[in-house]
């Protein structure tokens, strides 16, 4: 994480009514980030020290607290923005980072730095068409923009993957096999085997078995190999379940419930189910990726948020 630190010379510039001269302290690049000699109150200053120091020791959430009064104390401080956009960063907070960042920029369009990292964000909330464009606004000879540069190349060509491999499960999960194809040949199966309530999600494990979200009765289905149905969970753990996705290291299944705003894992081995995540609005698709970064999309927030779920 990169933030922006007050010069080492702090106390000649209280002296000086404090003009404003700034530092990147990992960087060593020098940033004038005030115009025409502004004046920034002492307490603002101070404070975005403080969240420095302590965001140094990796305290973020003291931080943010800090950099929000001295925000309050100077709306434009533009260093006190670049900081907590870069603490949102570093806290997987990607969409309050980017609002950070875009703040800034209206204060300071020229703020090449703060444009990079609001292109780092929109690569991270994958939005990589107006990463792109913000990118594009960038002068190549900036310190850092050929770092950003293949970053975004990079997700471009991961979101490809990406997309092919969802594509590739969602026929796996439907056509399994030549066993699984008879489930949709015939009118007597159509009516007798897919009679569902309100099916929103399809995922398949390494057995062939399909399961299948029923969003109005709220419950799981699986569906054999041999076209035999069986529900494996209903009741206060499944509200609304919007996707499915199977986790094949821990032999599980994720299920997104977009009426309680949770994801509840269903061990299939134990038959155990229990609450993964929760906190979120209104999650309705899943993706879970071999690294274990499970990709949630929460209609309520407009957003995609990114879990690691290997400490789960």
């Amino acid at each position: 994480m990169k933030l922006k630190r007050n010069s080492c010379i702090y106390l000649k510039l209280l002296k000086l009514s404090l003009l404003i001269v700034f530092s990147f302290s990992s960087m060593g690049v020098l940033a004038n980030k005030v115009k025409n000699n502004k004046k920034i109150n002492s307490q603002a200053f101070h404070l975005c020290e403080l969240a420095v120091k302590v965001a140094s020791e990796k305290n973020y959430d003291t931080a943010i607290i800090y950099l929000k009064r001295s925000l309050e104390i100077e709306p434009k401080f533009v260093i006190a923005l670049f900081n907590l956009g870069s603490i949102y960063r570093a806290k997987h907070k990607y969409n309050d980072a980017y609002f950070a960042f875009q703040q800034l920029l209206q204060i300071d369009p020229a703020d090449h730095e703060a444009r990079l990292e609001k292109t780092l964000t929109l690569i991270a909330l994958k939005n990589l068409e107006t990463a792109e464009k913000e990118l594009n606004k960038i002068p190549k000879t900036e310190k850092r923009y050929n770092f950003v540069s293949t970053q975004l190349e990079r997700e471009k060509a991961l979101n490809k993957t990406e997309k092919a491999q969802i594509i590739s499960n969602i026929t796996k999960s439907l056509y399994a096999s030549e066993k699984d194809l008879k489930l949709f040949k015939n009118e007597n199966d159509l009516k007798n085997n897919l009679d569902f309530n309100t099916p929103t999600g399809i995922a398949s494990d390494n057995e062939e078995n399909i399961y299948i979200a029923n969003f109005s009765t709220n419950t799981i289905e699986r569906v054999s190999s041999a076209g035999q149905r069986q529900i494996i969970i209903q009741g206060d753990l499944i509200s609304g379940p919007s996707d499915i996705v199977y986790d094949a290291q821990n032999k599980s299944l994720l299920i997104a419930n977009y009426k309680s705003g949770n994801i509840t894992s269903l061990n299939l081995v134990s038959k155990k189910a229990k609450v993964l995540i929760d906190n979120l609005q209104k999650p309705y698709a899943l993706f879970l990726k071999p690294d274990r970064k499970l990709y949630i999309s929460e209609q309520g927030r407009q957003a995609v948020s990114i879990i690691d779920i290997a400490n789960y």
